[in-house]
């Protein structure tokens, strides 16, 4: 993690350097380094995830992890690219990218939704 952190203020100071001569290799500039941030994470959350679901594997509850490691991924991504849209001057992008995540997220829980309600509609009855 100690080496993403340093990334991004190497990053950071070599983009405000070339923010006056050429904005546009700055802005590359930042967008590369980002990416590299966000490979770096995800290999990360890869592995973590990975030692979850070894760890639940015997109570049967994979799916859900799956489902809730998914969600949180996607956030965290959306969260990357608006912010990323918003520094380069981008709102309306960044607001229409965080509305197809919020979509997104709505068609990956709705079979638990489907569950919950199974569940309750045999408690009822």
């Amino acid at each position: 993690m100690i080496k993403l952190l340093a990334l991004s203020v190497c990053v950071l100071f070599c983009s405000l350097l070339l923010k006056d001569n050429n904005k546009t290799f700055s802005v590359l500039l930042s967008l590369s380094g980002c990416i590299m941030i966000i490979v770096g994470v995800s290999n990360e959350l890869i592995r973590v995830s990975k030692r979850v679901e070894n760890m639940l594997e015997p109570l049967g509850t994979q799916s859900y992890l799956k489902l809730m490691l998914k969600v949180l991924a996607l956030t965290l991504l959306t969260q990357a690219v608006s912010d990323m849209c918003r520094d380069n001057g981008q709102n309306a992008l960044a607001g229409v990218c965080e509305f197809g995540a919020k979509a997104a997220v709505a068609v990956l829980v709705l079979p638990l939704f489907e569950t919950v309600i199974k569940i309750v509609g045999g408690i009822v009855k």
